[in-house]
């Protein structure tokens, strides 16, 4: 402004006409000075504001627009900076989403601690696993929430010596865990990881597995040895004897039916499960299937003096199935309840229809089935003697199961020992009716 002045009067002199438009240049100047500071000022404290009103966790902040000088200046840079960090935050946020739905969409129990063993995450498996609510479990030493020695060692070594350890737990009531601890770097409070994996299945499983192959062995070698012990007898001289030649030889065909027959189902029990077995399924009448299956076993029953009835009612819906794998099936539970009622009981017979369904009932009053047996008694080879006091292979009841699941059914057991068991099997009604 100095040098504007300067100027004019060196050009026009000091007239009073110029010193009057220097004056009023002057004047000019210093509003302009003015309004330019009282902007700087606004874009000052709408900074701070803003500043403020982000760091407080408002991201969505942002400097008003009439503030921004001509060249962009300080307002534009902050705008621009907290639009970055605003998408970034939200960009953790949804990976932050998809980790805990992943970790709570899991089966398995998964719990994070810290360097000094509390609780810094726990997922829903684990709050379900421990019956802990999460402000239970976060920010309590682990060892309130889990007091299992074995985890609490592994996690200890986990994070002393960072790395990985697997054990193997039980928990009240027969349930197995694998649990696996793994430690976590540069995962700030989380210092660890422990997983508890259900193998309460597997180990069923391999505990089923075992069973079979102990049955197998004893029903073959009962058989086995009581043939080898004829064979023997024969050798020694009882050959040359006819009528104890003849006894002895029908010992031993006994014994080979038996055989024959364990090997025959457990062929038909492979092909069920395995659906090599072609079911001719068709619309049929219930009644005579169990007709024909009671008159077959009645022989037996009455030699034991054993009542067997059946009590149908009449014009009961027909089931769509197989007549023939039906009929073993039926045959089979009539076998069971014939093996363990002793003389003189009682075999009843019933049908009802349940739900577009036909629901029979095989009722005794025989030795029953003791309460840890029951869920078992389904199963190849699980032996019925040991269950209900009775010799068999053991085969029976899984063909039964098979056959009528096979057929889209159901079967259940209820059993009270030493007071009888119930059957009950059910087979859809077939569409024609």
């Amino acid at each position: 402004m100095a040098s504007v002045v300067a100027a004019v009067l060196g050009f026009f002199g000091a007239s009073p006409i110029v010193l009057a438009i220097i004056a009023a240049m002057a004047a000019m100047g210093s509003g302009s000075c003015t309004v330019f500071l009282a902007l700087r000022a606004r874009e000052r404290r709408a900074l701070v504001q803003t500043a403020r009103r982000v760091a407080s966790g408002d991201l969505s902040a942002r400097v008003p627009g009439d503030l921004f000088r001509d060249d962009g200046g300080p307002a534009v840079a902050f705008n621009e900076m907290a639009s970055s960090l605003e998408a970034l935050v939200a960009a953790a946020a949804t990976e932050r989403s998809r980790l805990l739905a992943a970790l709570n969409s899991s089966i398995d129990a998964v719990v994070a601690v810290d360097q000094d063993s509390g609780v810094t995450f726990a997922n829903t498996a684990a709050r379900e696993l421990f019956q802990r609510g999460d402000t239970e479990l976060a920010g309590h030493p682990f060892v309130w929430t889990f007091p299992d020695n074995q985890v609490v060692e592994a996690l200890k070594i986990t994070r002393e010596e960072r790395r990985r350890e697997i054990r193997l737990i039980e928990r009240p009531g027969k349930l197995y865990y694998q649990v696996i601890t793994t430690p976590i770097l540069e995962g700030g409070d989380w210092s660890a990881l422990a997983v508890f994996h259900d193998i309460t299945d597997v180990r069923r499983v391999e505990q089923v597995r075992r069973d079979f192959v102990a049955n197998v062995s004893h029903e073959l070698r009962t058989p086995l040895a009581a043939v080898k012990s004829v064979v023997e007898t024969l050798q020694g001289g009882a050959l040359d004897d006819r009528a104890v030649a003849e006894e002895f030889l029908a010992r031993a065909d006994a014994e080979i039916d038996r055989l024959v027959q364990m090997v025959e189902e457990l062929l038909v029990l492979s092909r069920i499960e395995s659906g090599e077995i072609p079911l001719r399924l068709e619309p049929l009448d219930l009644q005579t299937i169990l007709d024909s299956s009671v008159a077959r076993l009645r022989p037996q029953a009455e030699r034991r003096n054993l009542s067997l009835g059946l009590d149908i009612p009449p014009r009961l819906p027909a089931v769509r199935g197989d007549a023939d794998q039906l009929e073993r099936a039926v045959l089979n539970l009539l076998h069971n309840a014939l093996k363990f009622t002793a003389d003189g009981g009682a075999i009843q017979i019933t049908a009802e229809v349940v739900d577009r369904a036909v629901a029979v009932h095989i009722d005794d009053n025989g030795a029953g089935i003791l309460p840890e047996d029951l869920p078992r008694i389904f199963e190849r080879f699980y032996k019925a003697d040991r269950a209900r006091g009775g010799v068999g292979t053991g085969l029976g009841l899984a063909v039964a199961k098979h056959t009528v699941e096979a057929h889209g059914g159901t079967i259940t057991a209820e059993s009270e020992p030493e007071r009888g068991s119930r059957f009950t099997f059910t087979l859809p009604i077939s569409d024609s009716d």
